[in-house]
């Protein structure tokens, strides 16, 4: 795995937020702890569900994704995330859908680094740490940062999402972590 690109979920307008009915510890999503007994959790939104994307965006900020993504997610990345069923009631009806615990949680920034020398008018050097994020993922193909809440994958795993055609979501290409902060 060389490339590193940035899960980022697509803007959908006003309505297309789905509404958790729960109350949901956040912090242990964000710190990649594994849920143990969890029951169906409910969630709603005013669409009909055959229009909605396979990413929704939701109040919470956690992924949560169609059948279909999460097949491939607990295919591709077994043990990188745990996905917990969510009931979404839409205008047309019952959906299933899921959040996604991603299990990997890591400060990306400080994985991978480099320092470099830059000269200025042939004596002056100074010295400059770049932060990248190339093959900084380790074994896993989907890993959240712990400083930015940030989703990074593998190349191979948005590739691979991008040929299914996933809808709500896109893939941001990045080399360094100055690019996104």
């Amino acid at each position: 795995m060389n490339k590193v690109r940035v899960w980022s979920e697509q803007a959908m307008g006003k309505g297309w937020r789905a509404t958790c009915h729960h109350q949901i510890d956040r912090y242990r999503f964000m710190t990649g702890e594994w849920f143990l007994n969890t029951s169906l959790l409910a969630f709603s939104i005013e669409q009909d569900a055959d229009m909605l994307p396979d990413v929704l965006p939701n109040e919470l900020n956690i992924p949560l994704v169609s059948e279909r993504m999460k097949q491939t997610l607990e295919r591709l990345t077994p043990f990188s995330v745990q996905c917990l069923r969510v009931q979404l009631k839409t205008r047309s009806g019952l959906s299933n859908y899921y959040l996604i615990n991603i299990l990997a949680v890591r400060r990306v920034e400080h994985l991978h680094k480099t320092n470099i020398f830059r000269t200025i008018r042939k004596r002056q050097v100074y010295f400059m740490t770049e932060r990248i994020i190339s093959e900084s993922l380790g074994p896993h193909h989907i890993l959240r940062d712990e400083r930015t809440d940030r989703i990074f994958l593998s190349d191979t795993l948005a590739r691979y999402l991008e040929q299914l055609t996933v809808t709500g979501v896109h893939f941001g290409e990045i080399n360094r972590m100055e690019e996104i902060i």
